[in-house]
């Protein structure tokens, strides 16, 4: 979901961007109407928006197949503020993500379809097709695992359509079996962590005068759950350590060996190599903040 700088053929990332554009423009008006009925919307959009862009940024080792990925956060993200007004949010979080080498300016189209569009699509599809025969947190699950891997696999297909035109459908499951087998673990780690927290905000939302918060037998579940997977992730991670792994993002080495001659020399790329990213990512985070803040209360005062 974070394909590089000079990796897509330009009339892809221009493909891309008008797809992408369309959707955008129809979330900024659904986010325009919602706000108007609802002001509170606003405050929940960029809550949600801020989840967004530390979810999907945050690499996590999976050193079994010696690489680390990230969550999607999109699905849910759709099943809360709704799947357009995600789009939107998506395309700011990758825009703010591309300055600290995660995906690039020129991609944030393709990369915007792939985690924005049918990230949050997917996933609210899958929940709103569960949640009148199963539970709550299993539709909401469903949502976050469905999501997470059909992103990854439509990074794979923009990868293929641009790099491979002539055998699309033999590369595009090359690339997918490239990332799957890291993006599958935390796939089921987004369906633990989705489903606990839709079933949750469901529940205190219903209780909100009680007092009464003791865990349920799926609370224990989810957190135990949590718990093993994270701590799978963290085990063969120091084993992964130990024995040399480098465990680079999965999105790089994917691309490294659809495209080996391209190099990115995106605006990323270079502050990363100048900063680190310790400040790279303070930085950013810092920035974005405040230029979200300043725009949120420039809305507000003009309304």
């Amino acid at each position: 979901m974070h394909i590089s700088d000079g990796i897509l053929e330009p009339k892809w990332i221009l493909f891309w961007f008008v797809i992408s554009a369309i959707f955008i423009a129809l979330g900024l008006r659904i986010i325009n109407k919602r706000i108007a009925a609802d002001t509170a919307y606003l405050p929940r959009i960029s809550l949600i928006g801020a989840v967004v862009f530390v979810i999907s940024v945050w690499h996590i080792p999976v050193p079994v197949t010696g690489s680390s990925s990230h969550p999607v956060g999109t699905p849910l993200a759709s099943i809360i503020i709704g799947p357009f007004a995600t789009v939107v949010i998506s395309a700011i979080c990758l825009f703010f993500q591309a300055f600290v080498a995660h995906g690039g300016l020129t991609t944030i189209g393709a990369n915007t379809f792939s985690m924005g569009i049918v990230g949050a699509f997917s996933g609210y599809l899958v929940y709103k097709l569960l949640k009148n025969i199963s539970p709550l947190w299993f539709s909401a699950g469903m949502a976050g695992f469905v999501g997470s891997i059909l992103t990854y696999m439509t990074t794979a297909l923009e990868l293929a359509l641009s790099l491979n035109p002539g055998n699309v459908i033999h590369y595009w499951k090359l690339y997918s079996l490239g990332f799957i087998p890291t993006q599958l673990p935390l796939a089921f780690m987004e369906f633990a962590f989705t489903g606990f927290t839709i079933k949750y905000i469901s529940e205190t939302k219903a209780e909100v005068m009680t007092t009464n918060y003791g865990m349920d037998r799926f609370t224990k579940t989810a957190i135990v759950l949590m718990i093993l997977v994270s701590s799978f992730i963290a085990a063969s991670a120091y084993l992964g350590y130990l024995r040399g792994d480098k465990l680079a993002g999965i999105d790089g080495t994917v691309e490294s060996l659809a495209a080996p001659a391209s190099i990115s020399k995106g605006v990323g790329v270079q502050l990363m190599a100048r900063l680190g990213e310790p400040v790279g990512f303070a930085l950013v985070g810092i920035t974005g903040g405040l230029v979200t803040g300043y725009f949120s209360k420039e809305f507000r005062r003009k309304r």
